[in-house]
């Protein structure tokens, strides 16, 4: 059955019809042959959408619209050319902390890449870097914003496997700062050894770095909100997605009045389509937890791997190479929730507490959204920069290279994931 399931879900996609549509026809196939109602389908789907948490990402969805559209993302921008601009490599330094700072209220990678792409590539093209290479920068920048909370893909996760999404925002902070300097790191040298020439010309200003700074405040307050009120126990993540509407709203329609309300209709709609997506997607992800439990399919998997799960080195590298290949072909969330119920057990078996392996994975699914020909960041990405993708493949290389270095890093080394969730969020797992 789970080979039914599988067969019909990729024959689907390979048709060209939608994911969630895939997955689901697939699941409900499964049911079928398994001798299962499909009145046991509505069941298990409304069960997987029902957590309370969930109610949080229709939320930060219309929080990153709102921000975005109200033209918080190039307040942004501004501040972070003033602080880090003046370096080799600045714009494109500066790319990647915007893409930080605005990952924090957007949640979304795909939201991140559109609009921190639409600002810096033209910008950075006009300074004379490659086009190419520009879109690289804000893809690879972008893959970092999934574990950058708020993460919508976090909150799935922490949802999926029953997870504090206090600790997971925790656990993420110190691993996404190691990812984005990573990449900084590679800008910053390619543009020292010429590699990537420009002429950009930023000098420092001290004034200029307090004048964006004061623009920037009003955005930067959002994600200060969402995890100083979380982390300090004020709200639950749900409470702090609520709270966060209200102050965008009111920064953004009000005071600003950047966005009108004639607008908010269109941006409420596509706040829904996107969570219609989303929330679907959890859904048919219970039912087919509900396939695999019925089927035996998580015996079937440890038996499998039962030998890998014994070794740590071969269990990392199996997961690193599976999850990004299948994160890619399926995009983050669909192979998140098949993925990461059946092989948390094996990742306890080999010695990876249940948060240090919840980050690890996220990161990987962070390289599978940005690994071209099929990453989405890249599809949007090339599609401002008005590139074909296989225009991207040498530029993300080092990229890619550096991403799974770092990962590799996070895996041997748990503490970094940990550190913060001990410290301040009294976790007391290994």
């Amino acid at each position: 059955m789970i080979i039914l399931m599988f067969a019909v879900f990729l024959g689907l996609v390979i048709l060209g019809a939608p994911i969630l549509a895939a997955m689901g026809l697939g699941a409900s196939a499964a049911f079928i042959g398994s001798g299962l109602s499909l009145a046991e389908v509505a069941r298990s789907l409304y069960g997987g959408i029902s957590a309370f948490t969930l109610l949080s990402i229709p939320l930060f969805i219309f929080v990153g619209f709102l921000l975005d559209n109200g033209g918080m993302s190039l307040r942004l921008v501004k501040f972070v050319i003033a602080l880090v601009g003046w370096l080799a490599g600045g714009l494109g330094i500066s790319v990647v902390g915007a893409t930080m700072l605005f990952s924090g209220i957007s949640g979304s990678v795909n939201a991140d890449a559109a609009a921190i792409g639409s600002v810096m590539i033209p910008m950075m093209v006009k300074a004379g870097y490659r086009s190419e290479w520009s879109a690289a920068i804000v893809a690879a920048a972008a893959g970092t914003g999934i574990l950058i909370p708020p993460s919508i893909t976090m909150i799935v996760l922490g949802t999926i496997v029953n997870l504090s999404i206090k600790q997971l925002f925790l656990a993420s902070l110190i691993p996404a700062v190691l990812l984005g300097t990573a990449k900084a790191v590679i800008i910053y040298i390619r543009a020292k050894t010429n590699v990537e020439p420009s002429n950009e010309r930023i000098k420092f200003s001290l004034t200029e770095v307090l004048k964006t700074f004061v623009e920037a405040v009003p955005a930067l307050l959002a994600p200060a909100i969402i995890l100083g009120g979380i982390l300090l126990g004020i709200f639950t993540a749900t409470e702090a997605a609520a709270v966060a509407v209200l102050y965008t709203f009111l920064l953004t329609v009000v005071i600003y009045r950047s966005i009108s309300i004639a607008e908010i209709p269109s941006l409420l709609l596509a706040t829904v389509r996107l969570t219609g997506v989303v929330v679907g997607l959890v859904g048919v992800a219970s039912a087919i937890a509900y396939i695999f439990a019925y089927n035996q399919a998580s015996d079937a998997l440890v038996d499998w791997a039962g030998g890998y799960a014994d070794h740590y080195l071969s269990f990392v590298a199996i997961v690193m190479v599976l999850f990004w290949i299948l994160g890619a072909l399926m995009d983050g969330i669909p192979a998140l929730v098949i993925l990461m119920p059946l092989f948390m057990p094996l990742a306890e078996r080999a010695g990876m507490s249940a948060l240090h392996f919840a980050i690890f994975s996220l990161a990987i699914f962070g390289i599978s959204l940005v690994t071209p020909p099929i990453g989405t960041a890249c599809f949007v990405v090339s599609a401002i920069a008005k590139l074909e993708m296989r225009q991207l493949f040498h530029p993300m290389l080092p990229f890619i290279v550096a991403m799974f270095a770092t990962i590799l890093i996070l895996a041997y080394f748990p503490e970094i994931s940990l550190a913060l969730p001990r410290a301040i969020g009294g976790y007391v797992g290994r």
